[in-house]
């Protein structure tokens, strides 16, 4: 009988915590299923648009309004439809893991030369490559004044090597309004001297973005303090009130050794002494010579400050004095 009760008990409080975890859908949203075929279809509206080479933006515009008819909704349920999932961060990054996917899966299939982003999966934080990323895997900006900065600083550890340089590597989508698409990202390292060397690039479509501090332009002579990774969405603030989002997925930071720099080193020896030790050993141990021959046979010579001898007279050169009788 307690055993009964114990598991009712129990399968009460799951269906307690599952019910609790969920959230219901308003009835102006689009249900996830078919906002994630919306979504793609939108993203490759995007790319279309920006393949046109011209009037990006009306041609954005254009595409887009086929995607809404396509799926039989108004501008309007999908931009109340976003302000809802932009809120609610764990669907939307469930969606764009499906969307990112799946575009990946089908440009392949077309012949598309796309970027394996599986490549630096096995990466970690060890070793002569290594990703040092140690944020989240998906994260997004909004185009207004309170989620338009996104910033993460990594503190140097006992893995970082004076001469490390980096490549920070993401995917890129926007879903906004009123066409505004300025993001800029920012890579940045900072020294024990706390000078700084920093890598940027503008973010205004959906691509790949890479950000690159080459070996080149790190300074190899100093410690690394810290890497910091910046994300800043640019807005009008006169449109203070359109919905934009800038959606970043699948970000990598990588941090490469300078193997050139683990070449051993070998200390050369004084110049004199290995040139007396030559000398030296060139001769029979047994055969004396002289200090005016062994300074004429020395390379430094040049570099040693000589005495002049001085002329002494010698017992053996002076006039003998008679004794006095």
């Amino acid at each position: 009988m307690y055993g009964k009760m114990w598991v009712g008990l129990h399968l009460l409080i799951c269906s307690y915590v599952l019910v609790s975890c969920s959230v219901d859908l308003p009835s102006h949203v689009i249900p996830k299923e078919k906002m994630e075929r919306v979504l793609y279809d939108y993203h490759l509206a995007q790319g279309m648009a920006e393949a046109q080479g011209e009037d990006v933006d009306a041609s954005r515009y254009i595409f887009v309004q086929k995607v809404f008819e396509k799926h039989r909704i108004t501008e309007a349920d999908f931009d109340s439809s976003m302000v809802w999932y932009s809120g609610h961060a764990s669907y939307l990054e469930e969606m764009y893991k499906h969307i990112e996917a799946r575009l990946d899966r089908e440009s392949r299939e077309v012949g598309l030369n796309i970027p394996d982003e599986d490549k630096y999966a096995h990466y970690t934080a060890e070793g002569d490559t290594a990703n040092i990323w140690q944020g989240r895997d998906f994260f997004y900006l909004q185009g207004n004044r309170e989620a338009n900065v996104y910033t993460i600083v990594l503190p140097a550890d006992s893995t970082f090597r004076k001469g490390d340089y980096f490549m920070f590597r993401c995917s890129n989508r926007f879903v906004v309004q009123d066409m505004q698409r300025e993001g800029f990202a920012l890579l940045q390292v900072k020294y024990a001297n706390d000078s700084v060397v920093a890598g940027t690039a503008m973010v205004n479509g959906d691509y790949e973005l890479t950000v690159n501090i080459p070996k080149e332009r790190v300074n190899a002579d100093w410690d690394i303090k810290s890497v910091a990774c910046t994300f800043y969405y640019s807005f009008d603030e006169h449109r203070d009130d359109a919905f934009r989002l800038w959606i970043v997925n699948n970000p990598v930071l990588l941090r490469y050794h300078d193997l050139t720099r683990d070449t051993v080193t070998v200390e050369v020896p004084d110049t004199l002494a290995a040139d007396t030790l030559v000398q030296i050993d060139e001769r029979n141990r047994t055969e004396r010579i002289s200090p005016d021959e062994f300074r004429a046979n020395q390379k430094v010579d040049r570099k040693i400050h000589v005495v002049q001898k001085r002329n002494v007279n010698s017992p053996s050169s002076s006039k003998r004095i008679k004794p006095s009788r």
